[in-house]
């Protein structure tokens, strides 16, 4: 499935923040994280910005209706941490120490005196943006723009609250579709990745969720993941240049290109 399709509007936002942690679907008591958040974080994000009951937006936000692409700045300097943290199962219990269990969390930090920070690109549709079911993207704009963020902005977990942006928007005159490319400036799944060049590049390959829904198990609604993807990651925020398909230029200095996840 093809989701680099042109969209009437793209948003460029700007996440930021001190620390994260975006928890890897297969660890279990060693929490590792991501280098940066899934779609699936992002969709969750604009849904808290907009207040929409938990687990209530995935076709909302689905790729049909949302699209999201993911880019470090140049110059970005990432640094991953084990912490060692005590959880309790029950708040009376807290001064027990023998109710507490220690979990090692992996921590995502940046450099000393610098925040971690993405670049977040939606695209939506402005056709349907009457449809019930589809997001508002006036409402979004609004929101950020003043800084009213809803339930708030939260990098993986509650105790690492991010801050958010509204740094440019495009309309669809702004950008173009590219078949073939022989650079890529954001993250990208490897699928599109046909050929890299021999040149000294910062890469993580991580397979993380892309899109969710609830399926109907015993009586009970159970989220699950739909659509997963191997995403290479330049983590330098470095230009990746080779061989990839399906993109979106930007008109902008850089021509930037950038791939829906």
């Amino acid at each position: 499935m093809s989701v680099n399709r042109i969209f009437d509007t793209l948003l460029e936002l700007k996440l930021t923040g001190k620390f994260a942690h975006f928890r890897k679907f297969y660890t279990n008591a060693s929490s590792l994280t991501y280098s940066i958040p899934p779609r699936t974080v992002v969709c969750g994000l604009i849904a808290s910005i907009l207040m929409y009951p938990r687990d209530s937006y995935y076709d909302a936000l689905s790729s049909e209706n949302l699209g999201v692409a993911i880019r470090l700045p140049h110059g970005t300097s990432l640094r991953k941490q084990f912490h060692t943290l005590n959880y309790v199962g029950n708040d009376k219990l807290i001064n027990d120490v023998s109710m507490h269990k220690q979990c090692r969390l992996e921590m995502l930090m940046s450099a000393p005196d610098r925040d971690l920070e993405w670049t977040i690109y939606l695209g939506f549709n402005e056709t349907v943006s009457n449809d019930p079911d589809i997001i508002s993207l006036d409402h979004l704009k609004s929101r950020i723009q003043d800084q009213n963020l809803g339930y708030d902005v939260y990098l993986g977990q509650k105790q690492f609250r991010g801050n958010i942006k509204l740094t440019s928007e495009y309309s669809a005159q702004d950008y173009q579709h590219i078949n073939e490319s022989d650079y890529v400036d954001s993250v990208i799944n490897k699928d599109q990745v046909n050929r890299l060049e021999n040149e000294e590049f910062y890469l993580s390959i991580e397979r993380m969720p892309l899109e969710q829904a609830l399926s109907r198990v015993r009586k009970v609604d159970i989220r699950r993941t739909v659509r997963s993807g191997d995403i290479l990651i330049e983590t330098t925020g470095n230009r990746l240049r080779g061989d990839f398909s399906d993109l979106l230029e930007l008109n902008d200095d850089n021509k930037t290109r950038i791939s829906f996840l």
